[in-house]
């Protein structure tokens, strides 16, 4: 239950972390594409971040050279998942929540270096500041909970494209 336990933290801190984004800067509250208290793309970039930290892991490497190594790969996919999440909103939902094109560096409305750059620090900081902290709390949730998670966001996503 470790990665669906850490997909829904991160899927409700990044929920948080949109919502006090778009107060500040949209003056209103948009929660995204489902209904619930979600957002799952963190989820899915903070399951990848864990992929890649276990990865690099297993080789060993001097801690500075492991930092460096996960930085520049998880900035490629952090980039990875903005860009097909963002044509996959589009797609399936036909909405924009996001576009880059006012920025310098931009590719599509999607991407963009400077943000890029940006998404790879902040999952570098998780990763090995906020992740060892989270993964105690992580421990705690009991299996009925994550279960009952399991349910509504699957019911949620059957509403989501319902309506």
């Amino acid at each position: 239950m470790y990665y669906v336990n850490i997909f829904f933290i991160f899927s409700f801190i990044g929920f948080l972390f949109e919502n006090v984004l778009n107060i500040f800067t949209n003056d209103n509250f948009n929660s995204g594409v489902l209904y619930g208290p979600w957002t799952f793309i963190y989820g899915i970039g903070v399951l990848l971040m864990v992929i890649v930290y276990k990865f690099l892991q297993q080789y060993h490497l001097k801690k500075w050279k492991e930092v460096v190594l996960f930085y520049i790969i998880i900035t490629i996919v952090m980039t990875l998942v903005e860009f097909s999440g963002g044509m996959l909103i589009e797609t399936i939902f036909h909405r924009t929540y996001w576009d880059y094109t006012n920025m310098r560096f931009n590719y599509g409305k999607y991407i963009c270096l400077e943000v890029s750059l940006a998404w790879g620090l902040l999952a570098t900081f998780i990763t090995y500041l906020v992740l060892p902290f989270i993964n105690k709390i992580e421990k705690k949730i009991p299996w009925f909970v994550s279960v009952g998670l399991i349910i509504l966001f699957i019911v949620d996503i059957i509403f989501t494209l319902i309506n």
